[in-house]
């Protein structure tokens, strides 16, 4: 592991990095939450630090909190998106995320968090659909503590892999992650797939 690396691994502030981006990430989804677990984890397996166990409660920890201030932010915000659903393209595509999270939320909380832009989108409208707060936590809970754990692992045992060479253990866990994300994809598509009325938007927008 090369020295400016060990020296970063050490710092006290590695841990703190990794739970502001993990949090942020849940309001500002360019955020690299899941890329910054990876080389932790990477660092974590050539030098010992952070301590792996940290690491996941840290951006588990993190990622909860960010993902609890969007659903309180589009709570607050329920009001106001109702009031504005005149248009009934607007409307469909509210009741069918209304429907969809209530009869497959904890799917849809758990492994939206994998998919780009995913993690924001969900827990904001989870909140402006009134899903229930206490199921909203558990399973967030569930999703954060999976996400963490995939996360440092993958990274860790890239680190292990390629011992020494810590750029490949990053490009070896990037890949793996990236699977990760187009796993989740195929399962989106067979368990929530587009309502009819936005699906054919297209079609229908055509003249004729």
């Amino acid at each position: 592991m090369p020295h400016y690396l060990d020296t970063v691994a050490a710092s006290p502030w590695v841990l703190a990095v990794v739970f502001v981006v993990a949090g942020l990430d849940a309001l500002l989804p360019f955020m690299p939450s899941e890329s910054t677990v990876v080389a932790c984890g990477v660092a974590a397996a050539g030098t010992g630090r952070p301590h792996l166990a940290m690491l996941i409660v840290v951006a588990s920890a993190g990622a909860y909190l960010g993902d609890q201030a969007s659903f309180r932010i589009g709570r607050r915000s329920t009001g106001s998106v109702e009031a504005r659903l005149s248009h009934q393209r607007a409307r469909q595509l509210h009741n069918w995320v209304r429907r969809l999270l209530h009869s497959r939320g904890g799917l849809v909380i758990v492994f939206a968090r994998y998919l780009p832009g995913g993690r924001s989108t969900t827990a904001l409208a989870a909140g402006v659909v009134g899903y229930p707060a206490v199921r909203f936590h558990w399973y967030t809970t569930l999703g954060v503590v999976a996400w963490a754990v995939e996360a440092a692992l993958i990274g860790y045992l890239g680190g292990e892999v390629f011992a020494g060479r810590p750029i490949l253990g990053f490009l070896l866990a990037g890949a793996v992650a990236l699977a990760i994300s187009g796993l989740a994809v195929v399962i989106q598509h067979v368990f929530a797939p587009e309502p009819a009325g936005v699906a054919s938007r297209a079609a229908g927008d055509r003249p004729y």
